[in-house]
């Protein structure tokens, strides 16, 4: 379970201030955004490899967001995680999306060992295929793309605008695994899963950068009577923080 450490909490009791510092380890934080939640973050944080991490969305579209205020926001904004919320062609919603370190800024397919993609609600992630024709694909940057992920596509969530016309594809990325969007899908390009690799619609699209938590601060105990006061007033324990944007 995650636990956020709280900042200095003053209460005042019988006219004197009492001040109380709590915390149960390292904490994470989820600032904006609206598509990654305490499982996901976590899982993240699994796959990532760098610990306890706070994630901060910075770009959020829904259906009809353009292409152009994506770019504004995220190039050069450092590695970052997209996810979309994608209603696939056989009607599933599944969330999916990628990591990279390459900048979003550009028009050209971009190498980075470091990429990889993944879906949030089947719990599958896919590393890229070793070799020097599937080396250069691992993204595509395009001023009219969202986050494109592999050479044929892996990943497309449209063009311009938001909406219709994203599609999955096993290209880059392990091809053992299929299709991202699919759950048991196995097999290159189409894979066999037996629905079609295009007709998809993104509902949203979400952007995190992320950083090393924040280390925990130390416990001072309260007196008994202070104590009390202070668990009534919100208590101790906490799921991972979300700060909203």
């Amino acid at each position: 379970m995650k636990i956020f450490t709280t900042a200095a909490r003053a209460v005042a009791f019988a006219g004197v201030a009492l001040t109380a510092f709590t915390t149960a380890g390292s904490a994470g934080t989820i600032t904006g955004g609206a598509l990654l939640d305490d499982a996901g973050a976590t899982q993240l944080e699994t796959w990532l490899g760098f610990g306890d991490l706070d994630f901060t969305s910075v770009w959020y579209g829904a259906t009809g967001a353009t292409a152009a205020s994506f770019h504004a926001a995220a190039d050069g904004a450092g590695p970052t995680i997209s996810i979309y919320d994608m209603t696939l062609n056989n009607g599933d919603r599944v969330k999916i999306g990628g990591y990279t370190t390459a900048s979003w800024a550009g028009n050209t397919y971009k190498f980075d060992a470091a990429a990889f993609i993944f879906n949030l609600t089947t719990g599958e992630m896919q590393q890229q295929i070793n070799g020097y024709y599937y080396g250069f694909y691992s993204i595509y940057a395009g001023v009219s793309y969202f986050p494109t992920f592999g050479g044929g596509h892996d990943i497309y969530g449209g063009g311009g605008t938001l909406g219709g016309g994203a599609y999955t594809y096993s290209w880059t990325y392990d091809h053992t695994q299929g299709q991202i969007g699919y759950a048991g899908d196995t097999g290159a390009y189409a894979g066999d899963s037996g629905y079609s690799y295009y007709g998809h619609t993104v509902n949203a699209l979400d952007v995190y950068t992320f950083a090393a938590a924040a280390p925990p601060t130390a416990t001072i105990p309260l007196p008994a009577t202070g104590l009390m006061l202070f668990g009534a007033l919100g208590g101790i324990g906490a799921l991972r923080l979300r700060h909203k944007a």
